[in-house]
């Protein structure tokens, strides 16, 4: 399960900059009432969406510690690879870098740098399913293992999902259930099923679904044409 319950206290007057212990503790609660309810039968995860600067993030993960993350993902804003590496090195739970590197250049100098415990990449803002695979390739002989960002759409999931199926270095493939549940269902021709905590491969050719055709009508709410005349 992951959360990015900081999000309030970000978008607040020099939120990203100072947070005192009392709001911090607040927003961080039912992090905590979900490890006190089911224990360690499930792994937590904390997403910052890259808002904080160091003060902030130091203190987000002194306060982490106690729930015991699968990691923490882009609390720190990712400006500053040397930075990552110190923060790694200083937060005391696992971190998570990051699907805002969107060149295969920035993944090298985090895993060399010793970053991440995890590499996070968005098959499409890297540039497509090939990018993704060098990346997740690469990230092999560091030992590092790769999860899948999706919030960008289903064709960015499947992406992912057939990423994963061929390689052995990923671990996780992320999913957000509103939009399995209902934004998915209006977008492509097949749900996106989720089995025991995994999605099955797809079995069609391809990656798996196609936008539907009604989409492209001239009738649908959101059609729009553009016509290019010399």
């Amino acid at each position: 399960m992951k959360m990015w319950a900081l999000d309030p206290l970000a978008h607040r007057p020099g939120g990203t900059l100072h947070l005192g212990w009392k709001e911090l503790k607040a927003a961080l609660a039912p992090l905590f009432k979900v490890r006190e309810r089911v224990g360690y039968d499930i792994e937590i995860m904390l997403d910052g969406h890259g808002f904080f600067q160091w003060p902030a993030a130091m203190r987000i993960a002194e306060v982490m510690r106690d729930i015991r993350p699968l990691w923490m993902e882009d609390v720190l804003r990712t400006d500053n690879m040397d930075a990552l590496k110190k923060f790694r090195d200083e937060a005391g739970v696992p971190i998570a870098v990051s699907e805002m590197l969107t060149v295969r250049d920035d993944y090298r100098q985090i895993l060399e740098k010793g970053g991440a415990d995890y590499i996070m990449i968005d098959p499409t803002w890297v540039g497509g399913i090939s990018e993704t695979r060098r990346i997740t390739e690469m990230a092999i002989p560091y030992n590092i293992p790769v999860t899948m960002h999706d919030c960008t759409g289903p064709l960015t999931l499947l992406a992912g999902v057939q990423v994963g199926i061929a390689n052995h270095n990923v671990v996780f493939q992320e999913s957000v259930r509103a939009h399995l549940r209902v934004a998915y269902k209006q977008l492509i021709d097949t749900d996106i099923v989720v089995e025991n905590g995994a999605i099955p491969a797809p079995l069609r050719p391809g990656i798996g679904a196609a936008w539907r055709p009604e989409l492209f009508s001239e009738n649908a709410p959101s059609y729009r044409a553009t016509v290019w005349k010399s």
